[in-house]
């Protein structure tokens, strides 16, 4: 994934209100992988791509009651 794609989907992220602890504790990695990550300073594993955006693209941010 491109710094472009990265960036966006870290827009999204900040938009829906995810913390990075939420994805990381759903997907099985470190707040810090995810951190760096977003950052452009690693890659993340072909799963764990697909689970992060997954997790970005099917977060409900509305209020359940």
């Amino acid at each position: 994934m491109n710094i472009k794609q990265r960036h966006l989907y870290m827009l999204r992220r900040k938009e829906k209100k995810i913390r990075i602890k939420e994805i990381a504790s759903a997907i099985g990695i470190t707040s810090a992988a995810i951190s760096q990550y977003e950052n452009g300073k690693m890659n993340l594993s072909k799963e764990n791509l697909i689970a992060y955006r997954q997790y970005i693209e099917t977060h409900d941010n509305r209020i359940k009651n």
